[in-house]
């Protein structure tokens, strides 16, 4: 991923404008402007310096702000340094979907995961998981991916407990952007109003959390931040359930 795609994402899930983060930096000593900002994110501008790639992730929230940072010392780094770093971190992906195979289905959702890493990102994930051939490194890596791509896993093998990663604001102040969450695959029967509830969306593979109400014969879903979507069903039947929240902790 290139440094104004990563970027582009940062800004995107912060759900800033560009006018706010411009604001955001100027109140830590930082001063750029919305056009600026805009420049770097469509790639009209080479990335720019440290202080500032930090700076716009922090005010962004991101948790990828040595990430960023890297990447814009890659694209500005010579061409052998950039060369050597880039054949070793496709090596890096290469033992990652090998170690992945040795685990369980290796589906495309999970190649393209790894293949979307960054130099920093792949290095850092493999340094963690590839070594010795393991079975239990290799779920653990299955498990890891599965989260960061908005899906859910078992908690433990035992458990029918199953963990999410909230990556977006829809729930927030009540449950945090950045959560995980954990959720219990309750009987739908059983839901009732104001319970928190983890479903899939109509045409997306990624969890979302909402509060069910029901009224005048519909089932509502809807958001603690009323800038994200509502969304209405007939029966409860329609909704592509997941289970019940019962609990969150803030990954800080």
């Amino acid at each position: 991923m290139s440094y104004a795609k990563m970027l582009e994402s940062i800004i995107n899930a912060s759900e800033l404008s560009l006018r706010q983060i411009a604001k955001r930096c100027s109140d830590i000593d930082v001063r750029i402007t919305p056009s600026y900002i805009s420049q770097l994110k469509n790639g009209k501008l080479s990335p720019p310096s440290e202080d500032i790639s930090l700076a716009l992730a922090k005010v962004c929230g991101s948790k990828s702000q040595s990430q960023l940072v890297f990447q814009g010392y890659m694209e500005k780094a010579p061409n052998l340094v950039r060369e050597y770093m880039l054949a070793s971190s496709a090596l890096n992906k290469i033992m990652l979907e090998s170690l992945c195979k040795t685990s369980g289905e290796v589906t495309s959702e999970f190649r393209k995961y790894i293949e979307d890493l960054d130099v920093l990102s792949a290095l850092e994930m493999s340094s963690r998981f590839v070594g010795t051939a393991s079975q239990v490194k290799g779920y653990n890596l299955l498990k890891e991916i599965s989260l960061s791509t908005g899906n859910v896993v078992k908690s433990d093998e035992q458990s029918n407990m199953v963990n999410f990663f909230l990556s977006d604001s829809s729930m927030s102040p009540t449950i945090p952007v950045h959560s995980y969450v954990y959720i219990l695959p309750t009987r739908k029967e059983l839901l009732k109003d104001r319970d928190i509830i983890g479903s899939y969306p109509p045409n997306s593979k990624v969890v979302t959390l909402r509060r069910i109400f029901t009224a005048q014969g519909k089932l509502m879903l809807i958001p603690e931040d009323k800038s994200h979507q509502l969304y209405l069903f007939n029966t409860i039947s329609e909704i592509n359930y997941v289970g019940k929240v019962v609990s969150y902790k803030v990954d800080l």
